[in-house]
């Protein structure tokens, strides 16, 4: 026991990923490679821009919201997190403007992350 060194925990996943730190913090990255492994599987199937939307909505968008309803979104989490779904919005319908991909969230419902969660 006097030779061995103790190790730390520096990351816990329960509902979130929460990273040890002076003040709480959760983690993200987990819940964007979710959305990104079911979106490119979901999009491969799908037949229009707009059927990919739907996909968006009704499969990936709940991966990337698990388990936020536990915790407080952070402003940095809550870019992060709609930053995937405009990634996914650029995939789907090829523009990659800033302008035109809100344009386009707003178009088709996919509203922020932090309002999202809220419905």
């Amino acid at each position: 026991m006097a030779g061995e060194k103790l190790k730390f925990v520096v990351s816990l996943k329960y509902l979130v990923c929460v990273k040890a730190f002076t003040l709480f913090k959760c983690l993200s990255q987990h819940l964007k490679l979710k959305f990104y492994r079911v979106f490119s599987s979901r999009s491969k199937g799908a037949n229009s821009e707009l059927t990919t939307v739907e996909l968006m909505k009704s499969y990936c968008l709940p991966f990337l919201l698990y388990g936020f309803d536990a915790v407080t979104l952070s402003d940095a989490n809550a870019r992060v997190l709609d930053m995937c779904l405009d990634r996914g919005v650029y995939r789907s319908f090829g523009v990659c403007d800033n302008d035109n991909v809100s344009s386009l969230r707003t178009v088709l419902g996919l509203h922020g992350v932090s309002k999202n969660k809220a419905c």
